[in-house]
């Protein structure tokens, strides 16, 4: 028996949603029909990680954006990735980015330093409340979110079913805080990608966003994340959450190609 890609996207759905407790060796067995050790050797040889180093990882990492992103207690930021206690989460964060937590806060200019070195021009934004959607996405390792891959990847998609909007890209990484190695990115569409395989059903959106907006060629669309960071870092009071960034892909009336970029924020 050969796992489908399918189902390995399912139990990694499923290690994402639950990434602040233990998964245990018998749900991996019960939604992989495989042996744990089998499972196991499966996923490293596809991620190039266990496990349990790949859910530690996104505990870490979801714990360092809400660093940045918010002005929650350290304490409780510890809890709900799944911490118990705030010496535990600050050993364990220390050991992976050789700084405390309450440094990491402190240094968010920092962070953003390098990325931001050029001038960038002023941001547009609006807030907005986005209802649920229901789409088709599927996942690669985008490699610090290399243009060439994603673009390959939408090609793919459009070979099957041609043009296809709105469509969207999932950003699911924050690449100044997770190894680049590591990056995702989703592409997604509303209607079910024929001949295709690797492509879940799930729901992106709801809840509130701030929003801009990127005009024409993808191969500058890092310059208007620079104008949004820029804009960001002045903006104390705006808090973002740490769930995943969506690119809205829309065509004008002129036949001109529109990404709207939506930012989630904290409630």
């Amino acid at each position: 028996m050969q796992i489908s890609f399918n189902e390995i996207q399912k139990i990694v759905d499923h290690i994402e949603e639950n990434f602040d407790r233990e998964i245990t060796a018998d749900e991996i067995e019960h939604l992989s029909q495989y042996s744990y050790r089998n499972f196991q050797r499966i996923f490293f040889k596809i991620f190039r990680e266990t496990i349990s180093g790949f859910q530690k990882r996104l505990r870490l990492e979801k714990s360092y954006k809400k660093l940045i992103y918010t002005t929650d207690k350290i304490s409780d930021i510890a809890w709900e990735v799944g911490y118990f206690n705030i010496q535990s989460f600050s050993k364990a964060f220390k050991k992976q980015y050789h700084i405390s937590p309450a440094e990491a806060r402190s240094q968010k200019q920092e962070i953003f330093k390098e990325f931001l070195e050029n001038e960038v021009p002023d941001l547009q934004y609006e807030i907005k409340y986005k209802d649920a959607v229901q789409v088709y996405c599927t996942f690669i390792k985008a490699k610090d979110y290399n243009n060439q891959e994603i673009n390959d990847l939408w090609a793919s998609i459009e070979q099957e079913n041609g043009d296809s909007f709105p469509a969207y890209g999932i950003i699911r990484d924050q690449p100044l805080i997770t190894n680049r190695s590591h990056c995702r990115y989703g592409a997604a569409i509303l209607l079910p990608v024929s001949g295709a395989s690797g492509f879940q059903k799930t729901e992106i959106f709801g809840g509130k966003y701030i929003r801009f907006t990127h005009y024409g060629s993808f191969e500058n669309i890092l310059e208007t994340y620079r104008a949004f960071y820029r804009f960001w870092l002045t903006k104390p009071e705006l808090l973002l959450d740490n769930s995943d960034v969506i690119e809205e892909h829309v065509q004008s009336e002129k036949e001109e190609m529109i990404t709207h970029i939506y930012f989630p924020l904290h409630s």
